[in-house]
């Protein structure tokens, strides 16, 4: 199937979330610190959550922690035109 078939809002729906650190390895240590399950992968880290809502507490606790951060879809940027 090509570009051509693909519905003007196809993947519309889908989203990937990535959380931006200002300062990567104090991010990780604080997380792996607080239990959460943070892997390495090929393109960077992941972190398995267990509910949208912790996202909020994982941004609290860098914030309070002394790091800035940004949630961002990456899926966003991929061209569906």
């Amino acid at each position: 199937m090509g570009n051509k078939n693909l519905p003007a809002n196809y993947m519309a729906d889908y989203s990937v979330i990535a959380l931006v650190v200002g300062r990567l390895d104090a991010a990780l240590r604080v997380l792996k610190d607080k239990k959460f399950d943070v892997r390495q992968k090929a393109d960077g880290f992941e972190i398995t959550i267990d509910g949208a809502g912790r996202m909020t507490e994982i941004a609290d606790l860098l914030y309070q922690s002394g790091i800035d951060c940004a949630l961002a879809d990456i899926v966003d940027q991929v061209y569906q035109g």
